[in-house]
């Protein structure tokens, strides 16, 4: 990745982003747009007691993973839905029994967006951020709304797992007190907790020498010694055998490197690993199994230099520093806007989870919720316009919710 954000569009959505809640106006709002295009709104409380703070979080950005170039987004608009498949122009289905579209169940009536089918409708997050941006404008319009500080951040490359790279926290100065990140495609669940995830990188540098007479010319094999690390990761860890709590430990990648010339290290060979886990205890059981691996690979390959180059903490678990009565909050105001989400464990992480890793003094854990997305990464990507209205009304009941809580 040479430029932040990725894409010209994701510039162009957020300078359009800023100028319509500029537009909003509002006494006291303070509206930014980053240099690398995150945008942060901060509208100060207008109740006289202290209460807890929270910043909403969504993201501009879609996945890379569905090509979008050559392609004109056709947005249709099937109005009054009637149960049915719906057939898009790009020659798929969008059906209620399938797996993609099986939330389509419980929506007829409804009015429902699709793309043509050609390329991404970009529900994930552009519905995060519609309900976001939404809620603003309410907020500022209605002066009778009661409500503690309100913070929003709409950033950049999440879906590329770079959310939290040019978040700045210092553009809000204080310690939100809760975090909702509205960038969920499950109406049913919201998450507690997440995997911590930690990624390591390894490299076995090797060199070349006949086999025959391989322990005079002192030859280090690299590649055998790699994959004799990459095996001695216990099969009962491996993310194939592990489900609900359980942590894992991942090789996902074992390559030769490149020179900066792009030219390929023969002899030498780079291992990526992944570890997940929910649990501290076993995060630094994983740690510590991996530590002494490497020790039995440099003993069992003695030429071979094996060395750990990279141990980076990706995201982290919310439920460590989110607040207790979050998730009561949560779903009492689902509940209130007409919606059912009940707690999960997401095995995975969200913009919140990045950006707790990365400024954990300045930031708690915040759960993720539905934003209104379904069928996200793919062709069949959809949303209900009238879900997210109740989203709308659900992020405000969040903040009336808060008035009843103290500041911790």
């Amino acid at each position: 990745m040479t430029s932040f954000p990725m894409t010209d569009g994701q510039r162009e959505i957020a300078r359009l982003v800023y100028d319509e809640v500029q537009a909003f106006g509002g006494k006291g709002v303070k509206v930014t747009l980053s240099d690398d295009y995150y945008v942060y709104i901060d509208i100060p409380s207008n109740v006289k007691k202290n209460v807890p703070s929270v910043l909403f979080m969504a993201h501009l950005d879609v996945t890379p993973e569905v090509p979008g170039n050559g392609y004109k987004l056709v947005p249709i608009v099937h109005h009054n839905y009637n149960g049915g498949d719906l057939k898009l122009p790009g020659g798929i289905t969008l059906s209620p029994n399938e797996p993609q579209g099986e939330h389509l169940k419980d929506l007829v009536g409804k009015t429902i967006i699709t793309s043509d089918g050609n390329t991404l409708l970009g529900a994930d997050d552009k519905t995060g951020c519609a309900v976001l941006v939404s809620m603003v404008e309410e907020i500022i319009n209605n002066p009778q709304f009661k409500h503690g500080r309100v913070m929003v951040c709409l950033s950049q490359n999440e879906d590329v797992g770079k959310a939290a790279l040019r978040y700045d926290p210092k553009v809000f100065g204080d310690r939100p007190d809760v975090v909702i990140d509205v960038d969920g495609g499950d109406h049913t669940r919201y998450s507690i907790a997440n995997f911590s995830a930690v990624g390591q990188t390894y490299y076995f540098k090797g060199n070349a020498a006949h086999p025959g007479n391989a322990k005079k010319l002192r030859y280090a094999d690299a590649f055998t010694a790699a994959a004799y690390f990459v095996g001695l990761i216990p099969p009962e860890m491996h993310p194939s055998a592990r489900d609900g709590q359980e942590g894992y430990i991942h090789c996902y990648s074992m390559k030769n490197p490149v020179t900066e010339d792009n030219d390929t290290i023969e002899t030498d060979y780079v291992v990526k690993v992944r570890l997940r886990y929910f649990d501290q205890n076993e995060g630094a059981f994983q740690k510590q199994l991996m530590e002494e691996n490497l020790k039995k690979v440099q003993q069992a390959f003695p030429f071979v230099e094996c060395v750990k180059t990279d141990d980076s903490m990706q995201y982290e678990n919310i439920a460590y520093t989110m607040l207790g009565f979050v998730p009561d909050v949560i779903k009492k105001a689902a509940h209130d806007a007409g919606l059912e989400m009940n707690p999960k464990y997401n095995r995975a992480g969200a913009t919140s989870a990045m950006i707790v890793a990365r400024f954990p003094d300045d930031t708690p854990g915040g759960p993720d919720v539905y934003s209104g997305q379904n069928s996200a990464h793919s062709k069949y990507e959809w949303c209900c316009i009238e879900e997210l209205l109740d989203l709308v009304a659900f992020t405000e009941n969040v903040i009336t919710e808060l008035l009843n809580k103290k500041k911790q």
